[in-house]
């Protein structure tokens, strides 16, 4: 209101004629106007904003009224914009989500223009998961509620290269990207997502740690199904895989990023054993590891890389159990069936021919008669070096099972002593007068002369000279009579017949036994025994 219109409203009020002049009548209005401000004028503080009503409410109700309106607007307002800042927060989490999941299983559900995307963060290359993406319609990005399912789709598809699509503008031709988003082998694709899902968890921000960890989990899980259920994934040889991708570590120097992931998917295997039991689903391992080892020779250097990862699950606590299972023979009285285990196929490699007489594909000494006396030594310095390699890795296993845990080593020690029981024939006169019915029955020359190799090396910290450890041998292990299974495994005596042997000295009276023998005993009369059956019929030849 003008100062004119106010100078008009007051002249033309009747109440005007009660003052002397029109200038005290505007004079008292301006000073209850001003005492009513006073007395009525209320301040609104609100995060250290302040509000004061610029005119008088007609009453004390309505100004009450006034202020919790204006304090209910302003908080509305506030709500607005936290909720559209925590809108903000949430989309920009779920993108950074959406790219890490992209970065550790090379999938996508987002085929849009790659000029339309930010090339921060996201890879060159990826699966595009078509049918899940028709099905979630409007959802072109991966969380963490979609991502299992996501990868499960991911290892159904038979040819995932057929379903690459460029997530950049980048037109540079990047082979390495094509070959890992469109990994066909599942076993290898899982452990690849399990390091970069480790490389993730080493680079995220705090925020997408817990997420970057459960990728990593859900690459062990997925991998533990695909283990127990290897029959719906089409055209997947996975325990193939699995050898492949051990010798591929082995010969590659990062064997032990490979034993981590295993070590894991190991575990989850053990705590889940209702569709299959842990034997059950690595048996099928050691069957293509006997049947690609079988077939190799003494100076092949893939021979050296199957007997690395032998060596590796025979220091594995799950996997030595399965292994010392698996190489029991099918008939433990059958001495020739011991050289068909895992363990007995490796002992049976040699430079010696495997058919006495019989030189066709021998790969040693072919016409000595025309090589010059430094070849044949060259030849068999090779030889000698490969024999060193090879009996110390046949040392090193049984090393690691007898010192592993004492299942391991109770069934190792009954392993030897069943074998050496089972060959004891080849000591008899006639083994070297009808070699058809020999080969049948015990085990070759070779299995012996490497088994008393490494057996020897196991002896060598006791038989130093003036060894103490020495005079702990227990001379009365050689006349125990037969005991049960449960006696044997109490009493650390797992070698048979020996009280039926020839003594040099007979016994005057029964020795007192001890109530069990030390591994010094043990190893000593193991390693006699099997030089004694192995080199006995080569000099009485």
């Amino acid at each position: 209101m003008t100062d004119q219109e106010n100078n008009n409203n007051i002249s033309s009020n009747p109440f005007a004629a009660l003052f002397g002049s029109l200038a005290d009548a505007k004079q008292f209005a301006a000073i209850q106007k001003e005492q009513l401000k006073q007395q009525s004028g209320k301040v609104v503080t609100f995060n250290s904003i302040h509000f004061l009503a610029d005119e008088l409410p007609a009453s004390p109700d309505d100004s009450d009224n006034s202020v919790s309106e204006s304090l209910d607007e302003f908080d509305y307002s506030v709500a607005e914009i936290s909720r559209s800042f925590r809108s903000q927060q949430e989309i920009c989490e779920q993108l950074n989500i959406n790219h890490m999941i992209q970065r550790i299983f090379l999938i996508t559900l987002d085929n849009s223009d790659p000029s339309l995307k930010s090339g921060n963060g996201i890879p060159s290359r990826c699966v595009y998961l078509e049918e899940m993406a028709v099905e979630l319609e409007d959802q072109d990005w991966l969380d963490m509620s979609n991502v299992e399912q996501a990868l499960f789709a991911r290892l159904l598809l038979q040819d995932p290269g057929n379903h690459l699509i460029n997530m950049t503008s980048s037109t540079t031709l990047n082979l390495s990207a094509d070959r890992d988003a469109g990994e066909r082998h599942i076993f290898c694709y899982l452990y690849s997502c399990f390091q970069r899902a480790k490389e993730e968890i080493t680079k995220v921000p705090e925020n997408l740690l817990p997420f970057a960890v459960q990728c990593r989990n859900l690459t062990v899980s997925n991998t533990r199904t695909v283990l127990l259920t290897p029959e719906i994934y089409v055209d997947q040889n996975i325990h193939e895989q699995l050898v492949d991708l051990m010798l591929e570590a082995i010969q590659g120097a990062h064997f032990e990023d490979v034993t981590e992931f295993l070590e894991e998917v190991i575990e989850a295997l053990i705590l889940d054993e209702e569709v299959r039991t842990f034997p059950e689903v690595m048996i099928p391992v050691f069957d293509i590891l006997l049947g690609r080892i079988k077939d190799l020779e003494l100076c092949q250097i893939l021979l050296y890389a199957y007997l690395d990862i032998l060596l590796y699950f025979t220091r594995q606590k799950d996997m030595a159990k399965v292994f010392v299972e698996y190489i029991q023979p099918k008939d433990p009285t059958n001495g020739q069936m011991y050289q068909k285990t895992l363990l007995g196929v490796i002992l049976n490699i040699s430079c010696l021919l495997k058919t006495p007489g019989v030189v066709e594909n021998h790969g040693y000494f072919l016409n000595p008669s025309r090589s010059s006396p430094q070849e044949i030594k060259v030849q068999e310095a090779n030889i000698h070096q490969f024999m060193a390699q090879f009996h110390e890795k046949i040392y090193q296993m049984l090393k690691n099972l007898l010192q592993l845990s004492p299942e391991t080593k109770h069934c190792i020690l009954s392993w030897l002593g069943n074998c050496l029981h089972a060959n004891a024939g080849r000591t008899k006169i006639w083994a070297n007068q009808m070699p058809e019915i020999f080969f049948q029955m015990y085990a070759s020359d070779a299995f012996f002369l490497n088994l008393g190799a490494a057996l020897l090396k196991l002896c060598q910290p006791f038989c130093k000279p003036r060894s103490s450890r020495l005079l702990t041998f227990n001379p009365t292990y050689c006349a125990l009579k037969e005991l049960n299974d449960e006696e044997r495994k109490i009493k650390n005596v797992h070698m048979r017949g020996l009280d039926k042997e020839t003594c040099l000295i007979p016994a005057v009276q029964e020795p007192k036994f001890p109530q069990n023998y030390n591994l010094v005993t043990e190893n000593l009369a193991l390693t006699e025994y099997t030089l004694y059956l192995g080199f006995h019929r080569i000099f009485c030849r």
